[in-house]
C-alpha cells in the first residue's frame, strides 16, 4: 500500500493542547488502553482547529485502533454497535457507505475527513471498512486498517463534525529462542517451531557463504535462531524483528554468529572471535541448481576423453540468475571460445572467479564494472560447448584452478581492534538475554497476522 500525498493527522491549537495537559510523547509505546482512550477522547471532543495543510507523521500508539473503538463504544451517547464492509471491485467509500444506510451528505463529511489522512483513490478491493453507529443508528465513525502497522478513523465530534485520526501503531517484542534438528528441511523444520520465513532467509543468507543448503545439510544438523517477536495487546504473534543470534551444525561443524552494529552505524554477524560471517567467496553462485559436475579428473561429455575439469558444473532451468561471488571487477564479459557466453571477475588476494555457457549477461555487465557480492550478473544457458542448460563456475588463486568447495575454509572480515572490546560487551549481553528467552509459541504465519482482534460483528 503506497503513502497518500494527502496523508496527514488533525491537530490541536497550543492553547488547546496545554488547557488539556497532553503532548505526543503522552500518545506513546507508554499508554495504557485506558489512558490511551481518555487522550483519544479529549482530541475528539476539545477544542479543534482546521486540519493541517502539510502532510506529518502519524501518532504513535501502543494499542490497536479496534481496542480503542470498543472502549469508545462503551461510553453513553457514542457507538454501541459495529458493521463490517468489504470492498469490491470498483467501491468508492462516498457510495459503499450510502448502500449501507448512510444519507449522502452524512457520507460526503465523512469522505472528506477520511481524504485528509488517506486518500480514497488509494482504496483497494478485500479491504475491510468498519463502520460504528450510535444509539439512533447514526454514524458514529468508520475504521481502516491500510497495513499492519497503521490504523486510520473517522468519529463525530462533540460539534457534530467528522474528524480524522492516522495512528502510527506500536507493539511490545521480546527475545524468543527456537532450537532443532533438521529432520526434512531447515525451512520445513524452523516453520514447525515457530520460526518465521523472513527469520529463516536472514538464517540461510548468514550462512550461504560457508554452506551448500542443497547439498551439506543432512538430517540430524541443529540450529538455533534468537529473534525479536512483535505481539498484540493480546499476546498474539504480529510480526519478526532482528534475528540477533544463530548456531548451526551441519556435519556436526557448529559456527554461531552474533548481530553487532559497528561504530558506523553498519550491521553485520560476527562469530565469537569477531569474524565476520560474510566471506569473500560464495561457494555456490546460483540458486535452486542441482550439482551435475564436480571438480577434477572426469571423461568430458562432449569429446569422450578423460581431462580435468577445472570448475563445477550446476544444472538449473534456462535464464536463472547467476550471482557475483565476491565484490570484484569484470575482466571479461563476451563470448568465448567453447565457453560460450562467459563472464570473468578478478578479487582481491589474487582470486579470479569465472561463470560459462550463460545464456545472457545481466544489464550493465561489461568488461571494468565493479560489482558486489550477490549481484546478477547473468543468466543459464547452453551457450558454446555444452550439452544442456547449466553454469560452469571456475574459481583461481594466483592463476592456479582451485576446489569451489574450499572457499568454506575462508574467513570473514574480522573487526577492526578498536571495536572488539564493544563487540565482546554486546556479544555478552545478548548470551545473558537467550538464558531468560522463551520458544516462539506455535508455528504461525505472523508476517501477514491482523492487528485487530477480529473483524467487527
Amino acid at each position: 500500500m503506497r503513502n497518500s500525498p494527502l496523508r496527514h493527522v488533525e491537530t490541536l491549537s497550543h492553547n488547546a493542547i496545554t488547557k488539556l495537559g497532553l503532548t505526543r510523547s503522552v500518545i506513546s509505546a507508554g499508554a495504557g488502553m485506558s489512558g490511551a482512550v481518555l487522550i483519544i477522547a479529549s482530541l475528539l471532543n476539545g477544542p479543534q482547529t482546521e486540519v493541517q495543510a502539510t502532510p506529518s507523521e502519524p501518532e504513535q500508539m501502543a494499542v490497536s485502533h479496534d481496542e480503542i473503538f470498543a472502549e469508545l463504544s462503551a461510553a453513553p451517547g457514542l457507538g454501541k454497535t459495529a458493521k463490517t464492509l468489504t470492498l469490491k471491485p470498483g467501491d468508492s467509500l462516498g457510495p459503499l457507505l450510502q448502500k449501507n444506510g448512510v444519507d449522502g451528505q452524512t457520507a460526503y463529511r465523512v469522505t472528506q475527513a477520511f481524504a485528509k489522512v488517506y486518500s480514497p483513490r488509494d482504496l483497494r478491493a478485500g479491504q475491510k471498512i468498519n463502520m460504528y453507529l450510535d444509539d439512533n443508528a447514526g454514524l458514529f465513525g468508520i475504521s481502516l486498517k491500510p497495513g499492519l502497522e497503521r490504523a486510520l478513523y473517522v468519529t463525530r465530534t462533540a460539534g457534530g463534525d467528522f474528524a480524522a485520526k492516522d495512528l502510527a501503531i506500536t507493539f511490545p517484542k521480546e527475545l524468543v529462542q527456537v532450537s532443532g534438528i533438521i529432520e526434512n528441511s531447515l525451512y520445513l523444520d524452523a516453520a514447525r517451531s515457530g520460526v518465521p520465513d523472513k527469520v529463516t532467509v536472514q538464517f540461510s543468507h548468514i550462512y550461504e557463504h560457508s554452506v551448500d543448503f542443497q547439498r551439506d545439510i543432512q538430517p540430524g544438523d541443529a540450529f538455533t535462531m534468537a529473534f525479536e517477536l512483535y505481539r498484540d495487546a493480546k499476546g498474539n504473534p504480529l510480526k519478526a524483528g532482528d534475528l540477533i543470534y544463530t548456531s548451526f551444525s551441519p556435519r556436526g561443524k557448529t559456527a554461531e554468529y552474533y548481530l553487532y552494529k559497528n561504530k558506523k552505524g553498519h550491521e553485520n554477524y560476527y562469530d565469537q572471535n569477531g569474524k565476520g560471517a560474510k566471506r569473500k567467496l560464495m561457494r555456490t553462485p546460483i540458486n535452486g541448481a542441482r550439482l551435475s559436475s564436480g571438480f577434477g579428473s572426469r571423461r568430458h561429455p562432449i569429446s569422450g576423453y578423460r581431462k580435468n575439469h577445472n570448475g563445477v558444473d550446476f544444472a538449473a532451468p534456462k535464464g536463472t540468475p547467476i550471482m557475483a561471488a565476491g565484490v570484484g571487477i569484470v575482466e571479461r564479459a563476451n563470448r568465448w571460445s567453447t565457453f560460450g557466453n562467459y563472464v570473468r571477475i578478478r578479487h582481491s588476494d589474487g582470486y579470479k572467479t569465472a561463470y560459462a555457457h550463460l545464456n545472457g549477461f545481466a544489464r550493465g555487465i561489461k568488461k571494468g564494472t565493479r560489482v558486489r557480492q550477490g549481484q546478477t550478473i547473468g543468466y543459464v544457458g547452453t551457450t558454446g560447448a555444452s550439452t544442456g542448460n547449466h553454469l560452469h563456475y571456475e574459481v583461481h588463486k594466483n592463476g592456479r584452478p582451485i576446489n569451489p568447495k574450499s572457499l568454506s575454509t575462508l574467513s570473514g572480515k574480522p573487526l577492526p581492534k578498536e571495536e572488539r572490546a564493544d563487540f565482546d560487551v554486546r556479544r555478552a549481553q545478548i548470551d545473558r538475554l537467550r538464558k531468560d528467552a522463551p520458544p516462539a509459541l506455535r508455528p504461525v504465519a505472523i508476517e501477514t497476522a491482523s492487528v485487530f482482534a477480529g473483524d467487527a460483528p
